[in-house]
Order: structure tokens, then C-alpha cells, then sequence
């Protein structure tokens, strides 16, 4: 999946002046059409689909960011576009909040997989506070869609079936970046993951009695700390341990996260969700 080329510089347009929810989509859907990917579909049509899915529920994620999106069968693949507004505007947010950066997306009805993995990928892009900054005081077009592009970075194509995988094993305790990593594994082709909610040695000790009154040297942990359990290609590991730290930052430094990677002898079946 080549980005740079799915989120054209057509589809990008920076400081619109626009006041209303529908006027914003009818620009984005504008957008994703001068896209060759869109097809036979035109601008409605693409409206059209757009304004169906937010009548199952806003796309307002928050932050000030909507990622609105569709599928649509004259889609030849799948295309972007991005926005960012002078004005917020009301989309029914879950936190209320108007929006500022539109991130849209439209592709074929049966590209399930590629539109979960740009969703994640714009997902977690724009919950970056850092990304969302760069893109609000972007002067130019240019310089929006590169913000956008080098935020999405390191991406890669779907994991090869074929290649020898290592097992990851990563301990979390912070309930946002387990969340931000699982986008971003989706994103990035993960094929399946395990999560088992677990407890550390600091708070499990101090219920024991002797070891009563020194939670605080122990240490104090967050509530279920997550074990995740995935297999990733030996060839990826390098890119996949650096894509988490651009979330949990340097892991070398970092408390409350971990990776370990182990070489597995043999695997039998698949973690791919059933």
C-alpha cells in the first residue's frame, strides 16, 4: 500500500473556510474524487456514502479530528484526502469538541482489510498531539500532506505468509498506548495479536502481609497491565520496535513498557482473528 500516492496532492486542501458538517463533506468528497482511484463514483456519490456511514454514528474521534470514510462499488482503490479548517466544525465529536482536521476515506466494497489498515493508520496518526499541531500551522498544501505522510511513517505492506516469524511478547501499563499500538498493528498488517490482562510484582507483593506499607518502594501500577502476544516476520522486527517507540517513546528509557522478541522453533495455525 503506497500512501504517497493514495493521499494525492489533489485531496489536500488547507485552510478551508467552511462552517457546517455537510458543506465539509461535500469538500472532501470533491476532494476524493479528483483521485482516479474514485472511478465511476462522483462527488455525490461519494457524499452519499459518507453522509450513510455517519448516520450509523460520528466519525468525530475527538481531539478536534473526523475521519469520515465509505465504500462504494465504482471505487477502483482506495484514495484520501485531508483538510484542515480556519473554523471548528460541529460534528457530534465523542468529546463534544468541534473539528478542525478532516481526514476523508473512500475504496472498493470488498477492500474490508486495506480500509480497516487506513483507518488505523489515520487514526493514529491524528491522535498524535504532535501531528496535530504540525498539520494546524501547515502554510501550504505541500506542506500538510508531508506532515501527514512523515507522521504515518514507518509503514509497511502486508507481512509476507511466508516469511519466518519471531514471537513478541510486550508488557503494557499505560491503557493509551496499548490502544495506539493496536492501531497501529492493524495498520501495519498484523495478521492476529493475544492480550491477556495481567497484574505486576510490586502491588501483588504488597498484599502480602510482610510486605505490607511499602507499596510506594514496590511501586504502583496501573490497573491490568496488558501481556500482548503476536507473531511478527524476522525481517520486520527492526521496523516494528521503532514504530512502537514512536508511541512509547525510547523503550530503553521507558518504565511500564517492555518487548521482548523470541525466536520461534515451530508454529502451528494462525492468531488471525475468527
Amino acid at each position: 500500500m503506497k500512501i504517497s500516492s493514495i493521499l494525492d496532492i489533489s485531496g489536500c486542501k488547507n485552510k478551508l473556510s467552511i462552517s457546517s458538517k455537510e458543506e465539509t463533506l461535500r469538500t472532501m468528497a470533491e476532494l476524493l474524487s479528483k483521485n482516479k482511484a474514485s472511478g465511476s463514483e462522483t462527488s455525490e456519490s461519494l457524499l452519499a456514502g459518507m453522509l450513510q456511514r455517519e448516520d450509523l454514528g460520528s466519525t468525530g474521534m475527538g481531539n478536534g479530528v473526523a475521519i469520515p470514510h465509505c465504500r462504494l462499488e465504482g471505487m477502483k482503490s482506495f484514495t484520501l484526502a485531508l483538510t484542515v479548517c480556519d473554523k471548528g466544525i460541529p460534528w457530534e465529536s465523542i468529546d463534544g469538541r468541534s473539528v478542525h482536521i478532516i481526514c476523508a476515506i473512500a475504496g472498493p466494497v470488498d477492500g474490508t482489510n486495506e480500509h480497516l489498515r487506513l483507518l488505523a493508520g489515520a487514526a493514529r496518526v491524528l491522535s498524535n498531539s504532535k501531528a496535530r499541531y504540525e498539520l494546524l500551522n501547515s502554510k501550504t498544501d505541500f506542506a500538510m500532506r508531508e506532515t501527514f505522510l512523515y507522521h504515518l511513517s514507518p509503514v509497511t505492506s502486508s507481512y509476507s505468509k511466508k516469511s519466518r516469524k519471531k514471537l513478541l511478547l510486550m508488557v503494557l501499563q499505560e491503557e493509551k498506548a496499548y490502544n495506539d499500538i493496536m492501531e497501529l498493528f492493524l495498520e501495519i498488517g498484523v495478521k492476529g495479536a493475544v492480550t491477556i490482562n495481567s497484574d505486576m510484582m510490586g502491588p501483588m507483593l504488597s498484599n502480602i502481609p510482610i510486605f505490607a506499607g511499602f507499596l510506594d518502594v514496590l511501586g504502583r501500577s496501573r490497573p491490568e497491565p496488558k501481556l500482548l502476544i503476536t507473531l511478527i516476520p524476522e525481517e520486520e522486527v527492526d521496523n516494528t520496535v521503532a514504530a512502537v517507540e514512536e508511541i512509547t517513546g525510547d523503550l530503553d528509557n521507558h518504565r511500564g513498557a517492555c518487548i521482548i522478541i523470541l525466536d520461534a522453533a515451530s508454529i502451528r495455525g494462525s492468531l488471525e482473528t475468527l
